[in-house]
């Protein structure tokens, strides 16, 4: 036999083959050994009680460390906002009826921000218009066109709009475990900058507490904003309301937390905004905050907010959900039921049930457009808790604001039925189906409205009907805001800590004697569209 040391080289290295079984022997070892020491649950974006290990010490210091995400928590991350596309309302403007895009381009055309490129429209690529602005492409390119770049889909011309009037809009945004809203959230506040433009956009996240990975998508968000030139400034925190603190208050000052740019920017740059837009942790829209915007400056008013609605599991059904700020003119409190009973004030709610602006006392409901000029004013409203030292009833910090409102005289405030938001999928989908093709109902022959009658569709005679259903002319029309109420029904929250809900009787509170005269409804800032008398 020869020596292991005389064979040719190739003669004592290992076959293909040899190697081949070798690391598949080690990866199987290894999966082996990793699998039987991981007993990590899966992970849902809600949020892990677990806290990462801490080899410091010391009860302090590990109460505010998050566990890190694990490899399929972080592919969930870049799955969800790799295409900066919705995850739960992908669909509200994927395939709208030809109808009311040429509606919706005609209607916010005087929001757009920047100087429009003459070959296409931004807001007409949005919710699926083509280049003509006279024939529209639904789903696609069907006249064989050459489609458009990539280049030319994302040019941006950020010289002022040729109508001359730069709107300068600040959005205001809180959050707490939203990692599953915040993609929605996002792409939505993307698109509605690029309409308003980048430049006149300026956006303010406050986040604190969170137990999920909202911190983690918030920097990835940061990242994408900042690259597309949107300017935004997002602040985290790990303070949480505690055991003892009171809720009303807490709340009042997360909300300050994130306002507190709007003062920086003007007393350390000199700019003042013209539109202020909070928003809660909802699904949204694009044409949704879009027609808050225009709603606002249409009707000069104080505050503009949408209708908001949970799921009631007795009825089965979606209900009309922020009953404990919202107030109708005659200072009722509106109801938590459907759409046809959510009024007690009849004209109010026939034109609710009809999707009309509605004039009312307060209301919030997931997003609010408010007039900034009270804000500015010395001294300025705030979001604050009630003055119990002083007998005001403790209402929400959201009451308050519109209590205060009335009171500096800025009382218009409309509640746009129109727009219905959700907090879940699951409600989002029952208010906003999907528009179906009936057209093998006897006597119907097309999917949608017609422009002489927009409830032809008998989808679009539904209370929760599609998203694309048509804008009636009543809905552009003036709102007559009449004088407030003397007195508005309040259902205060005393106490402090973990309280299920109010925790005093309900009183009508009578207000300041300004809040319901007739000039606390008369226009004191003008914010009107542009070519609006």
């Amino acid at each position: 036999m020869k020596a292991l040391s005389s064979l040719p080289i190739w003669r004592r290295a290992p076959s293909a083959g040899s190697l081949l079984v070798g690391i598949l022997v080690g990866l199987l070892v290894a999966s082996f050994l990793r699998g039987s020491s991981d007993n990590s649950t899966e992970w849902r974006g809600t949020g892990s009680k677990q806290l990462r290990p801490n080899a410091v010490g010391g009860n302090r210091l590990a109460r505010s460390q998050i566990q890190l995400p694990s490899i399929e928590q972080r592919l969930r991350i870049l799955e969800l906002v790799g295409d900066l596309s919705q995850h739960h309302t992908r669909e509200c403007t994927r395939s709208p009826q030809s109808l009311y895009v040429d509606q919706v381009k005609d209607r916010y055309a005087p929001l757009i921000g920047y100087k429009p490129s003459k070959s296409r429209s931004w807001l007409g690529r949005l919710l699926g218009g083509s280049s003509d602005k006279d024939k529209l492409n639904i789903g696609g390119n069907n006249n064989n066109e050459h489609p458009f770049s990539r280049r030319d889909q994302i040019r941006r011309d950020l010289t002022p709009a040729t109508n001359g009037q730069q709107h300068k809009y600040f959005f205001a945004i809180n959050l707490y475990n939203s990692f599953d809203v915040i993609p929605d959230l996002f792409a939505t506040l993307f698109r509605t900058a690029a309409v308003l433009g980048y430049h006149n956009v300026f956006v303010s996240i406050y986040e604190n507490g969170s137990t999920d990975q909202t911190k983690a998508l918030l920097k990835i968000m940061d990242a994408l904003a900042r690259t597309v030139g949107l300017r935004v400034v997002i602040r985290s925190s790990m303070r949480t309301r505690g055991a003892f603190n009171h809720r009303i208050e807490y709340l009042a000052e997360v909300r300050t937390s994130a306002m507190l740019p709007l003062h920086e920017l003007r007393d350390n740059e000199g700019e003042v905004f013209d539109s202020i837009v909070f928003m809660n942790d909802i699904l949204p829209c694009v044409d949704d905050i879009l027609e808050l915007i225009w709603q606002s400056r249409r009707q000069n008013a104080g505050i503009t907010c949408a209708a908001d609605y949970m799921y009631h599991d007795d009825i089965g059904s979606p209900v009309f959900y922020d009953n404990w700020v919202a107030r109708d003119i005659n200072g009722t409190a509106l109801e938590n039921a459907p759409f046809e009973q959510v009024f007690h004030h009849i004209e109010s709610s026939n034109r609710f049930q009809r999707h009309l602006p509605v004039q009312v006392q307060s209301c919030w409901n997931g997003v609010a457009v408010l007039d900034p000029a009270p804000f500015y004013e010395v001294p300025p409203v705030k979001f604050r808790m009630a003055d119990l030292a002083h007998g005001e009833c403790s209402a929400s910090e959201c009451s308050l604001i519109c209590n205060d409102y009335f009171a500096k005289g800025y009382g218009r405030i409309q509640m746009v039925p129109r727009v219905k938001l959700a907090y879940d999928k699951k409600v989002y989908d029952i208010i906003h189906p999907e528009r179906k093709n009936l057209t093998a109902i006897r006597g119907y022959k097309r999917i949608g409205g017609l422009p002489d009658d927009p409830r032809t569709d008998p989808q679009d005679r539904a209370w929760y009907g599609p998203h694309d259903r048509l804008f009636t002319p009543e809905e552009d029309e003036a709102v007559n805001f009449i004088a407030g109420p003397e007195y508005v029904w309040c259902w205060g929250w005393d106490g402090a800590g973990d309280l299920d809900g109010p925790d005093v009787d309900p009183i009508w509170e009578k207000q300041t004697t300004r809040a319901y005269s007739k000039e606390a409804v008369e226009v004191k800032h003008f914010r009107n569209l542009p070519g609006q008398q």
